[in-house]
């Protein structure tokens, strides 16, 4: 880590960036590491930039999407005992969803490798099980967060197909289903603002929305117990409903759909008749 090249760390405030294949390599090589002034700070600040500024080549990017596509970081001992391997993932899930970003403005991806990532970000989520959000001294892990940041990036895409629109919510609906402990770190919003892309390009109907809202809070409230696993997964999910809430475009429908929720919430745990 103490070799990472100062050269680098001093492009971050490049004003007309511009990197070499060897750097957009090295970068590559840095994407999961463990010094958040380097991952976080360096590595995908360069990447973010890069692409949010159209500043690789062409072949540039095209070299980053094969590097996802073949060293296949976002999956790299995620079936592993928690362990640091987990910033590989999430900032490659970060990465994947810039790369996504990018190619809904510019096309440049296969359709082949666009629907492995497409793929990619349906199937993460469900997979991650690390739960950790800011790890001491190694910075976000975050799994959950960029989980979700990448599936609003593959989900508002132009060429997202829209029959993966029930597997994108069934995979938000795991998220909660599975979760032991209450979020701590904002994740509540970050797993919400998919649906609100989704949304704004017409990826997802109001329909579509209110019919998975109403089956996944059923789903949460069966077997409901005050044990800790079933009280978490309704704590979160009720402060989601309200992140939702405010963040939906004038969805009326939606909005007093979530007010019944809530109240129901609020009825079960004795806080109102």
């Amino acid at each position: 880590m103490t070799d990472f090249p100062i050269e680098l760390r001093q492009l971050v405030d490049a004003p007309n960036l511009s990197l070499t294949d060897d750097q957009v390599e090295l970068l590559l090589a840095h994407v999961g590491d463990l010094a958040p002034t380097i991952r976080d700070d360096t590595v995908f600040t360069l990447f973010e930039r890069g692409l949010a500024e159209d500043a690789f080549t062409r072949d540039q990017c095209r070299t980053i999407a094969k590097h996802l596509l073949t060293k296949r970081g976002l999956f790299t001992a995620i079936d592993q005992p928690t362990n640091d391997a987990v910033f590989q993932r999430t900032f490659t899930a970060l990465l994947t969803a810039a790369v996504l970003d990018n190619d809904a403005q510019y096309d440049w991806l296969t359709a082949t490798d666009r629907d492995q990532f497409f793929n990619d970000a349906l199937t993460y989520l469900v997979r991650e099980h690390d739960q950790r959000g800011w790890v001491p001294e190694k910075g976000w892990a975050h799994g959950v967060a960029h989980g979700s940041d990448l599936l609003g990036y593959a989900w508002r895409h132009p060429q997202f197909p829209l029959d993966q629109t029930p597997t994108a919510l069934a995979t938000i609906a795991t998220v909660f289903a599975r979760q032991t402990t209450p979020f701590q770190f904002d994740e509540e919003p970050r797993l919400a603002m998919p649906l609100i892309q989704a949304l704004r390009v017409d990826h997802l109907t109001t329909t579509q929305l209110n019919d998975w809202l109403t089956a996944t809070d059923q789903r949460l409230w069966t077997n409901f117990s005050f044990d800790r696993g079933p009280a978490a997964r309704l704590h979160n999910w009720l402060s989601f409903l309200h992140h939702l809430y405010f963040l939906l475009p004038g969805e009326s429908a939606t909005q007093q759909l979530i007010t019944a929720l809530s109240h129901h919430y609020y009825q079960a745990n004795g806080y109102m008749n």
